[in-house]
C-alpha cells in the first residue's frame, strides 16, 4: 500500500472501518472492502428471499448456561512477556453501574458538523469524533499510529487507541501476514494528550484487535482468544480461548464485539444477525439472540449496557421495500425486546454509518453519519430510552 496516494489510502481505510472486521495483514484491508461491496450486492437478493419466505418479526433467545468454573483467568499466554500479571479482576454479569460510554464516530473521515453547529475535521491522522449529549461534535486526537482501528475514551478523559503503523513508508514490499515494517500499536494518552504508553503488540503472522480498555489494562483479540494486556508492563494473559466464543479461526470471523463487566457480546462474520453473549469468568454462553426473524440483514453496531443487563443492536432490516436501520434494546437474560426504534430512511445518503453508546444503563444514544461524502457532512443524533 506504500506509494498509494493519500486520498486513495484514506478511502481504503474508511472501507475497512465500515466493514468492521478483524484486521490481519495489509491484504485483509482489501478483502474487507470487497466483502462490504459483495454484502451490498447480496442484500438485494436476500431481501427477495426474505419476502418470499414471509419472515415473521420477533426475537427469540436460547440460553445455554453450562458449568461455571469461576476461575476467571483460564490459562496464561504461552508467549507472554515476562512481567507481573495484570491486576484486573473481572466481575461476572450485571452489577454496580460503571461509567457511561462515549458516543464515538470511528469511521468518520473529513469535515463533520453536529447539531451544535461546530465543524470538526476527523479521520486519518487527525482525530476520532465524539458526539456529545448537547449535539456538539468534538475530536479526540489519536497519536502514535496513523491508521487507528479502534479507540476507547476512558472515564478520566484519556484515550487508548489501536491501529496499524508503517515504519517503512515508501518502501515496496510483498503484502501478506508477514509483511516487514508493519506494527500494530497500542497507544495510551493522558487527558492532556500526552502519550503514556506506545507499544507494538504485533506478533508476526497473527492478526490482533483491541476489544476495549481500562486505565490499567487493554483486552485484545488474538487467534488464540481474548487476552488481558497490562498497560504498564505489556504482560498478557489468556482469559478465554477462541473456541469459548464459538469462533472458528478468529482471523476474519469476528465482525462486532463488546465487553461490559465479565460479559462479552460477539457477532460473527458468518452469522452476524445472531449475536451471542458470553460470561468469560466461567466461559458460559449466556444468551444467543437470533434477529433474522426480525428481518435483520446486517449488524452495524452492538453495545452492552454498562450494567451488562441490556444488549443494544443496530442493524439493517429488510422491509420488503428496501432496507431500514433499526435499533433494538434486548434484555440479555430472557431475550425480551425492551424497546425498538426504526430510524429514518438513510438509503439516499452516502455510505451511512450508525454508532451507538450507553451514557447510562437505561439510555442509549446514537449517531447517523455519512462516510465518503464531499463537503461538510451532518451528524444526526438520536436517543432510545428504556421505560
Amino acid at each position: 500500500m506504500e506509494g498509494i496516494p493519500q486520498n486513495v489510502s484514506e478511502a481504503v481505510r474508511v472501507a475497512a472501518h465500515a466493514a468492521r472486521g478483524y484486521p490481519g495483514d495489509l491484504a485483509d484491508i482489501h478483502r474487507r472492502a470487497r466483502r462490504r461491496r459483495n454484502r451490498r450486492a447480496a442484500v438485494s437478493a436476500a431481501a427477495v428471499v426474505a419476502v418470499l419466505a414471509g419472515a415473521v418479526a420477533g426475537v427469540a433467545i436460547q440460553r445455554q448456561p453450562g458449568p461455571s468454573t469461576g476461575t476467571g483467568v483460564l490459562a496464561p499466554a504461552s508467549s507472554a512477556e515476562p512481567g507481573v500479571s495484570p491486576d484486573a479482576p473481572i466481575s461476572s454479569g450485571p452489577g454496580a453501574e460503571p461509567p457511561g460510554q462515549h458516543l464515538l464516530l470511528p469511521a468518520a473521515a473529513g469535515d463533520y458538523r453536529g447539531s451544535g453547529g461546530t465543524t470538526v475535521r476527523l479521520g486519518g491522522e487527525t482525530a476520532v469524533g465524539e458526539l456529545l449529549p448537547d449535539g456538539n461534535l468534538i475530536g479526540h486526537p489519536v497519536v502514535g499510529a496513523r491508521n487507528w482501528e479502534r479507540v476507547v475514551v476512558l472515564p478520566s478523559g484519556g484515550v487508548v487507541a489501536f491501529g496499524s503503523h508503517d515504519t517503512q513508508p515508501g518502501t515496496k514490499r510483498e503484502d501478506g501476514p508477514n509483511v516487514p515494517g508493519l506494527e500494530y500499536r497500542l497507544v495510551g494518552t493522558d487527558p492532556d494528550g500526552r502519550v503514556r504508553v506506545q507499544r507494538n503488540v504485533r506478533k508476526k503472522g497473527e492478526p490482533v484487535m483491541l476489544l476495549t480498555a481500562r486505565e490499567d489494562v487493554a483486552y485484545l483479540w488474538r487467534p488464540a482468544g481474548l487476552f488481558m494486556h497490562s498497560m504498564a508492563t505489556g504482560h498478557e494473559e489468556l482469559i478465554a480461548g477462541r473456541p469459548a466464543f464459538g469462533l472458528g479461526q478468529v482471523y476474519g470471523d469476528l465482525r462486532h464485539s463488546d465487553m461490559s463487566g465479565g460479559w462479552v457480546a460477539v457477532s460473527r462474520m458468518r452469522d452476524e444477525c445472531v449475536p451471542r453473549v458470553y460470561d468469560i469468568t466461567g466461559v458460559d454462553l449466556v444468551a444467543e439472540i437470533p434477529l433474522t426473524a426480525s428481518g435483520c440483514i446486517a449488524v452495524t453496531d452492538m453495545r452492552l449496557s454498562p450494567d451488562s443487563r441490556t444488549l443494544a443492536v443496530a442493524y439493517d432490516r429488510d422491509t420488503g421495500a428496501g432496507l431500514r436501520p433499526v435499533v433494538a434494546l434486548i434484555r440479555v437474560t430472557d431475550g425480551k425486546v425492551l424497546k425498538e426504534q426504526e430510524l429514518a430512511d438513510v438509503s439516499g445518503k452516502t455510505s451511512p454509518m450508525i454508532s451507538i453508546a450507553w451514557p447510562d444503563s437505561r439510555t442509549l444514544r446514537g449517531a447517523v453519519y455519512p462516510v465518503g461524502a464531499a463537503g461538510v457532512s451532518e451528524v444526526t443524533g438520536f436517543t432510545v430510552t428504556i421505560d
